[in-house]
């Protein structure tokens, strides 16, 4: 059976012709869900970001501990991107140890270790360079990477609202301390005395 073509036919829009436009109100009470919907949705976020940070940092003394093994991942991230993960000393290797393990003087130890234990491989890569520009350069690079590690601790602790009391006096004092101990090396490599430095 064979279909006729079909001629002069005109394609409309199918629906009703006489459906309204959305009202104002409704418009505006839709608005109204959407913005509660949202402040809701931001509480949650709050309440869930609050339970996860005293999770972390609850107990006084477990908090303080959590805080430093954020500020001496961040600080070694930095420090194995700048000078290589070869020697590096991670957080898998000091998960479990020791009460004071994570006292800022044992802290800044192991970081300032970490760092100097690659001046020897730093030196020979640059053997062109005097034994005095060697060391500048070294630590330099160093303590650059330690304070941007520092900085991007204090972001995360900070974001977290756990960088105050306890927590903050332990990383500014494992900060001070790693930079005592840097001055000491220089001095030591210079072959000055404390005496002779001051």
């Amino acid at each position: 059976m064979a279909v006729s073509p079909m001629s002069n036919t005109r394609v409309t829009a199918s629906g009703p012709r006489d459906a309204e436009p959305v009202k104002s109100g409704e418009k505006t009470e839709q608005q109204a869900r959407q913005a509660e919907f949202a402040v809701a949705r931001d509480e949650l976020k709050s309440r869930a970001n609050q339970s996860l940070v005293k999770a972390m940092f609850g107990a006084a003394g477990q908090g303080d501990d959590k805080a430093m093994r954020i500020f001496y991942g961040e600080v070694l991230d930095k420090l194995n991107a700048e000078l290589g993960t070869e020697q590096a000393v991670t957080q898998d290797k000091v998960a479990a140890q020791k009460e004071d393990f994570w006292s800022p003087e044992n802290t800044a130890d192991r970081i300032v270790n970490s760092a100097l234990g690659h001046f020897e491989t730093f030196k020979t890569q640059h053997p062109g360079m005097a034994e005095e520009e060697q060391l500048e350069q070294f630590l330099t690079k160093i303590t650059e990477a330690i304070d941007q590690g520092y900085g991007e601790a204090v972001k995360v602790l900070d974001g977290l609202k756990v960088f105050d009391g306890s927590i903050k006096d332990n990383a500014e004092a494992t900060h001070a301390l790693i930079g005592e101990r840097l001055a000491a090396f220089r001095e030591e490599q210079s072959g000055k005395s404390p005496e002779q430095a001051g």
